[in-house]
């Protein structure tokens, strides 16, 4: 309606903060009195001017990596990934792979992009994390056994960034949206034959579009009879009920935590295949 859509435009005129994501989540406190910075809400670190970002404390050593903090929660909707097979699917620039790979997952982060898998190596490099990088189109990838559970963040019209991106609101289109929409329903399709029986998909976009969101979701939903959709419960994001959406999925805006600087519009929902019979 009119009046959330005038709050999101008023997040979208605001300077984002810069937000970071602890290696150990547990150090997160001591981490923001070290730079200067306060916690967000989901235990990340934000920071209003942080300057030269290699020159921050702790940056070199690899205890934290830049992240949105509206990126950080879809990976989190995995819960326990200790010793489990995870793909990341369109993981550059790679804040999800991290995450997943310091909790105990044994990760496969696939892109299309080899330039932007190299920064994904480079922050694994540089946190002394480790995961396997695949450069191949997730359409004709496979892998060489199922897993236990696949990240995708499709690619999206990247409506929930324009604070950092003000191009978007410029530069696409209903055509880019028909196209985005097609390609992240193909690309579903493909990361649930990936998937082990009772495994979990995840699937996330930057998006604000309802059409590359929740009516993705139920289009999923009506493809396939075996799939069930797991609801996103508060104590997994902070306790941030306000982005839980009707049907349980994450929704985040842009109008969120306005007086603390703002959130990136995010969409995620989870998703589980049934077990063998």
């Amino acid at each position: 309606g009119p009046v959330a859509a005038r709050a999101i435009a008023r997040g979208h005129q605001k300077e984002a903060p810069l937000d970071i994501t602890p290696k150990e989540p547990c150090a997160a406190e001591t981490l923001a009195e070290r730079l200067g910075g306060r916690l967000t809400p989901f235990r990340g670190v934000r920071l209003d001017r942080p300057g030269q970002i290699d020159e921050l404390a702790g940056f070199n050593e690899g205890e934290w990596w830049v992240q949105d903090a509206a990126a950080a929660l879809p990976a989190r909707l995995l819960g326990e990934v200790t010793g489990k097979t995870v793909l990341d699917l369109c993981a550059a620039p790679g804040g999800k792979t991290l995450q997943l790979a310091s909790c105990g997952a044994r990760v496969t982060a696939i892109d299309i992009s080899g330039d932007r898998l190299k920064r994904v190596a480079e922050n694994l490099a540089r946190t002394g994390l480790s995961a396997e990088t695949v450069k191949a189109d997730v359409l004709e990838y496979r892998p060489s056994q199922l897993v236990d559970a696949v990240l995708l963040d499709a690619p999206c019209t990247a409506t929930g960034t324009i604070r950092r991106r003000p191009d978007v609101a410029w530069r696409k289109t209903e055509a880019d949206l028909a196209s985005l929409v097609d390609l992240q329903a193909r690309l579903i399709d493909r990361a649930l034959g990936f998937l082990a029986p009772g495994g979990t998909l995840v699937y996330c976009t930057c998006s604000l579009q309802p059409a590359e969101g929740e009516d993705q979701i139920e289009a999923a939903l009506r493809r396939h009879p075996d799939l069930s959709r797991v609801p996103v419960e508060a104590q997994e994001i902070g306790g941030f009920a306000a982005a839980i959406n009707r049907f349980g999925d994450l929704r985040t805006l842009p109008s969120m935590l306005a007086e603390d600087g703002g959130i990136d519009g995010f969409f995620a929902a989870r998703l589980r295949r049934s077990p063998a019979p």
